[in-house]
């Protein structure tokens, strides 16, 4: 299977949307009350941060917590302890999302271009909104963003209703023509790069993903995943891959934090028990503890790539949505091995391995079972690109069968268990304080062991 992987620049996209001949007014492109706004001068820093915001300090703090990495020093053990408190996470909210973050980017091009360049910006805005639900539950959506119109301190839209807002910004992304998107890439000097990506199979698998988001708690969320799923990427070559092309200033989270605090995070110890002979198992750590920065680890290099979503996250959703809705094992095995081959050979395993490994895989016993091994499976293969990704799955599976920390704090997690949520930040309880309490009556708590909506203890 080959792999492309596509550059996304900030210098090469930042001219390459600027040639989509959307306005020549040069006006501030962080006041959505302007009526035109250069989107060549807000779309790369919102794609670098939307892209950013899956593996940084949040999706680290998730890998943390699902045991994808291990703690070793300073705040990196109090986080797996699950001592996560209201000021340690308020830099994503702030400034990767909300304020000047990535939602507010997506938020302004919305509202101020049409066309392919406001589809792609409602793809965006999908993918950020999810980062930010499945985080904290009910979250700031319909009056958010809206600080021109004087509304600085937006209610919380629920959890549910959320979802149902990031459906409909993909659905109105597909129709509003984010597949012409393709064809505002050409010519962007770069051979054959940002043009291979596919927004609207994009779109349809970022669908596949937040349905299935949903299983607990919507009995057709499986169905309506898999119909997305089969509308979806069709290989790794297609996927929206963010590689990190200037290291100095703008390289791969991981890469950076283990650069700026090196020996505070290490690779987990739960997956690398899980991963025993697994041909991947050398490309993601060389000594049983590194993760980044040693050559010949694929996640932890300077230009390691982030995807927006995988084609290997689409079928494993896939293989899991074809067991929930009673289809073939057979199938549903195709879909799982597809996944596992697609990821071991974009990181560079030997196709000969990857072949012995996947035709080894097997689905058998219960549905529960079968499930068990595709997550299980998908946990390995999300490693370093989609951690977030591979919590919801623990809240809404019960899979990976983690075991809590023995050495677990109470303060803000009194029964000791794996985070179920976030705290919401410290700027919420102290300017916008009337909606935040608001929010948290309405979800019976926001300590990390309360419940969300979407994610209901098994």
């Amino acid at each position: 299977m080959k792999t492309i992987k596509y550059i996304l620049s900030i210098v090469l996209l930042g001219a390459v949307v600027s040639s989509c001949t959307i306005t020549d007014v040069n006006v501030d492109p962080d006041n959505p009350s302007a009526d035109k706004i250069n989107a060549g001068a807000v779309y790369p820093g919102m794609i670098t941060q939307t892209h950013r915001n899956s593996v940084a300090l949040v999706g680290r703090i998730a890998g943390i917590i699902t045991q994808q990495f291990d703690g070793l020093d300073a705040q990196q053990i109090a986080y797996g302890q699950y001592n996560i408190g209201e000021s340690d996470i308020d830099d994503l909210w702030d400034f990767g999302l909300y304020g000047a973050g990535a939602s507010k980017d997506c938020f302004v091009l919305i509202e101020n271009t049409e066309g392919e360049v406001g589809a792609l910006a409602k793809l965006y805005m999908a993918a950020n909104m999810g980062i930010t639900t499945s985080c904290w539950g009910d979250v700031p959506y319909s009056e958010a963003f809206r600080g021109d119109a004087g509304i600085l301190k937006p209610t919380y839209d629920t959890q549910q209703s959320v979802y149902n807002e990031i459906q409909l910004l993909l659905s109105q992304s597909i129709s509003d023509g984010v597949a012409s998107g393709i064809g505002a890439f050409n010519g962007a000097g770069t051979a054959d790069a940002l043009d291979k990506i596919d927004w609207e199979k994009t779109a349809h698998a970022l669908k596949a993903r937040y349905y299935m988001h949903l299983t607990s708690v919507d009995p057709s969320a499986a169905q309506s995943a898999l119909t997305e799923a089969l509308q979806a990427l069709s290989s790794t070559s297609e996927q929206p891959d963010f590689v990190y092309s200037t290291p100095a200033q703008n390289a791969n989270p991981f890469y950076l934090f283990d650069n700026d605090r090196p020996g505070t995070l290490g690779i987990g110890a739960t997956i690398q028990t899980m991963m025993a002979g697994d041909p991947r198992l050398p490309l993601y750590t060389s000594d049983g503890e590194d993760f980044a920065g040693t050559p010949g680890l694929f996640w932890g290099q300077a230009n390691s790539p982030t995807p927006l979503i995988s084609y290997w996250e689409v079928k494993f959703i896939e293989a899991e949505a074809i067991v929930r809705t009673g289809g073939t094992d057979a199938d549903a095995l195709e879909a799982l091995k597809d996944a596992v081959e697609a990821n071991m050979l974009y990181i560079g395993v030997d196709a000969a391995d990857a072949t012995a490994y996947v035709d080894a895989l097997a689905l058998s016993g219960t549905e529960a079972n079968k499930i068990e091994t595709i997550i299980n499976e998908k946990y390995k293969a999300l490693y370093g690109n989609a951690p977030i990704e591979s919590w919801v799955d623990y809240r809404r599976t019960g899979f990976p069968d983690l075991v809590d920390n023995p050495d677990a704090v109470g303060s803000v997690n009194p029964s000791k268990i794996i985070p179920r949520r976030f705290l919401y930040p410290i700027t919420e309880r102290t300017t916008n304080e009337a909606n935040y309490n608001a929010a948290i009556s309405a979800q019976g708590g926001h300590l990390l062991d309360d419940d969300m909506w979407a994610f209901p203890k098994n």
